[in-house]
């Protein structure tokens, strides 16, 4: 070592230390946008999973009680979230490959009568004030759920109990009864 030599020492240059201040700043901004959009699709899969969650509800309602279903002009709240539905009941025709044997009398029991099968289909979007829309659209989270109903075949023992037990469940119970009757099986 000499001794007239001044003696410096290795460090960052001001260059240096603001690339690496650019740098840091990159890698927060890449994690700060990837962290944002993980939350912002957990969010938008919890509002489908609530709007399927709600179209199973109200599925179960209107097997159970067609006249309690909730109004379909008011969005129905859930979680944080506001939400719409609608509801179609649609006939279904069957084709059958061997005509279905005819029954010595037309009793209940006496088998399944195919004409008054029901396509009910319901779907539930989110509602405007949640960031939805008032109408159906794919574009917000949303849930259909459809499935074939026979108006007269109770989901549980505990349905039919329930519909007699209620205020004019009796009188519900026949004008069904007699609407079926009277359309050859159509409500």
């Amino acid at each position: 070592m000499n001794p007239n030599r001044p003696t410096s020492r290795r460090g960052a240059t001001l260059i240096e230390a603001v690339l690496a201040t650019v740098l840091l700043g990159m890698v927060a901004a890449t994690l700060a946008s990837a962290v944002s959009f993980m939350n912002s699709s957990q969010r938008r899969m919890q509002q489908r999973l609530g709007a399927a969650e709600l179209a199973n509800r109200l599925m179960l309602q209107y097997i159970d009680d067609q006249d309690g279903m909730p109004d379909k002009s008011l969005p129905i709240e859930y979680d944080m979230d506001l939400f719409r539905w609608t509801l179609d009941v649609d006939p279904v025709k069957f084709e059958m490959a061997e005509p279905p044997p005819e029954a010595e009398d037309n009793t209940i029991g006496s088998g399944i009568n195919f004409d008054r099968i029901r396509l009910v289909s319901i779907r539930v979007w989110l509602g405007e004030d949640s960031g939805g829309g008032r109408g159906f659209s794919t574009e917000f989270p949303n849930s259909q759920l459809t499935r074939l109903i026979d108006p007269l075949a109770f989901s549980n023992p505990d349905s039919l109990q329930t519909m007699i037990d209620s205020p004019g469940g009796m009188e519900r119970l026949f004008e069904r009864l007699m609407q079926l009757d009277s359309n050859g099986g159509a409500p």
